[in-house]
């Protein structure tokens, strides 16, 4: 194996959890986000020459961690366009605006908030994704996703019910069982 590929085998060690925490976000499949996150590292190992070294090993980390984060956003993104399953139209209804109260003193673990954000509409769990956890503007959600900056706004405030709806039930399907 040569310097080259032994180099690629560790940042592909180092780094899949974190890139796969970061696609699995917006696929609803494990194995899709395997594919996702292989591709990923694919654009990793051949855009590598256009990152910047920094010379401050710690800042150095934090840049690449978050140069990979973004090519892992926009790689699922560009997934979830070429399935061409991002329609606008959804399944909701007028009884899924209707506002939950979520109790702050709950103790959601990860894994249950992941499975909860995937069970919302492809396009308001990627947008939710983008603005709530990528920190990306409504403004900026619209150039990516090519869409209205309003829209994006909409369908985040419907994520944000649908989710208060899913915790709803979550919540009481577990008291209900105990």
């Amino acid at each position: 194996m040569s310097g080259s590929e032994k180099s690629k085998a560790f940042l592909y060690k180092k780094y899949y959890g974190y890139i796969m925490a970061i696609v699995i976000r917006y696929m609803k499949h494990e194995m899709e986000s395997e594919e996702i996150a292989n591709e990923c590292f694919v654009k990793v190992f051949n855009k590598i020459s256009s990152f910047s070294i920094h010379e401050d090993s710690e800042i150095l980390e934090k840049t690449f961690r978050s140069w990979m984060g973004k090519i892992a956003v926009n790689t699922a993104i560009d997934a979830l366009r070429v399935r061409k399953q991002m329609l606008m139209l959804d399944d909701l209804n007028g009884s899924d605006t209707l506002h939950y109260a979520v109790d702050n003193g709950s103790k959601l673990e990860y894994q249950d908030i992941l499975l909860l954000i995937q069970q919302l509409p492809e396009i308001q769990r990627t947008i939710f994704n983008l603005y709530e956890i990528e920190g990306y503007s409504h403004e900026e959600i619209g150039k990516k996703l090519d869409i209205p900056d309003s829209t994006s706004r909409t369908y985040l405030t419907r994520a944000k019910q649908k989710l208060r709806k899913l915790y709803a039930q979550q919540f009481n399907l577990i008291n209900i069982q105990s």
